[in-house]
């Protein structure tokens, strides 16, 4: 493509990072904001994207470097998937080492999309989030700027790790179009405990071992259970399996539950992040929000605090509920919890508070001014609707 005889598209799929430069550089002097995608599978959370002037699809910066046996890393294009990714490095015995969301994995996600949403699975109890995991990344900036660190975006961001910079940005920086990330060993087994009630959560996450996971899910109008993961050595899971089941009064072993690594997913999702003393207190909340809207409310997240709750609305348009919802949330203070919209009808969006209280809004700003003075990457997607 030529920056001056060809007119810049409604739509892009760049097969190069140099390519794809340039449509950023040509759509910084026309002032179009731009939208990028991989598998498309965050989409729908955050606020909806406005219709962009240009729509860049990254699945054709999918190249992924070959990799020997001894490597703890591969490096891939931003529009690779992960299941992909994740074969590949099964082939020498390894797998991803972040753990991610089995549903958007299985929907297609892309290893940008991954990094720049800040994707989390239940198993970060014992493994490290995306970003820490993130060797090295190729980007290019609102006005073309191809960078491999964070000072090449920009000198106010010299020390900063660019991988750092970009995770959890949801594109609103910079356009991430490579990236090496860290493997990890195959687990060689995992076994699960299902345990009644909450009450064992804390214990567990302090434990002489500690469980690779405790997760509570909570269904529709029923009691919260316990779920917990061990890996590792075959015969050291078993062994560990069997001392929970020992000492926790109707634990039991189960199969890998069939919602398990998947997202709350319902007409309205609302992330939490709780304090982990609190969580009997969110539950007995939930109960009685759940009672008091007529809406069935589904919980499900780390007993760490980190969870997801589902507002079930299928005959009626929930905003009321939702808004019930968040404020008696948000009644219980920051030191307690800290609840912000992540799902819902688009609508909804302009009736809310999304976000709440935000800590840090103003060098969130900052930081997207300096990047995108003009605004045009994926505007109002990041936090705090930046």
């Amino acid at each position: 493509m030529s920056r001056t005889t060809d007119e810049l598209p409604r739509l892009a799929s760049p097969e190069t990072i140099a390519e794809l430069s340039e449509l950023m550089a040509r759509a910084h002097t026309e002032r179009r904001t731009v939208a990028v995608f991989g598998g498309g599978t965050a989409f729908d959370d955050h606020p909806p994207v406005p219709t962009p002037g240009l729509l860049i699809d990254l699945t054709g910066l999918a190249e992924v470097a070959e990799r020997s046996s001894a490597d703890l890393s591969i490096r891939a294009g931003a529009g690779a998937r992960v299941s992909a990714l994740d074969r590949i490095a099964a082939r020498t015995g390894h797998e991803i080492l972040p753990d991610l969301p089995a549903d958007r994995i299985e929907a297609g996600s892309s290893l940008g999309g991954m990094i720049a949403t800040a994707a989390l699975g239940p198993r970060h109890l014992r493994r490290p989030r995306i970003v820490e995991t993130v060797l090295s990344v190729t980007t290019v900036g609102a006005d073309g700027t191809i960078a491999r660190t964070a000072d090449g975006l920009s000198s106010a961001l010299a020390g900063r790790s660019l991988p750092s910079v970009l995770s959890g940005s949801w594109g609103t920086r910079a356009i991430i179009v490579e990236a090496e990330i860290r493997l990890t060993p195959r687990p060689a087994s995992q076994d699960f405990v299902w345990i009644p009630g909450t009450e064992a959560a804390a214990d567990l996450l302090i434990a002489r071992r500690g469980p690779d996971a405790v997760v509570i899910e909570r269904p529709p109008g029923s009691p919260a259970a316990t779920i917990a993961l061990v890996e590792g050595e075959s015969a050291e899971v078993e062994a560990e399996i069997g001392f929970l089941t020992e000492q926790i009064p109707g634990a039991r072993p189960c199969a890998r539950p069939e919602w398990w690594a998947r997202r709350a997913r319902m007409p309205v999702t609302i992330s939490l992040s709780v304090a982990p003393d609190f969580l009997p207190g969110l539950l007995e909340t939930v109960s009685r929000l759940e009672d008091a809207i007529g809406y069935p409310l589904q919980l499900r997240g780390s007993a760490s605090g980190r969870f997801e709750l589902g507002l079930g609305a299928p005959e009626t348009e929930p905003g009321v509920a939702a808004r019930v919802v968040l404020e008696h949330l948000r009644s219980f203070g920051l030191h307690r919890i800290s609840a912000r919209l992540l799902h819902a009808p688009a609508a909804l969006w302009d009736e809310l508070d999304a976000w709440g209280p935000l800590v840090g809004r103003r060098n969130l700003q900052e930081t997207k001014d300096d990047l995108d003075p003009h605004g045009l990457l994926s505007p109002g997607r990041g936090l705090g609707g930046i």
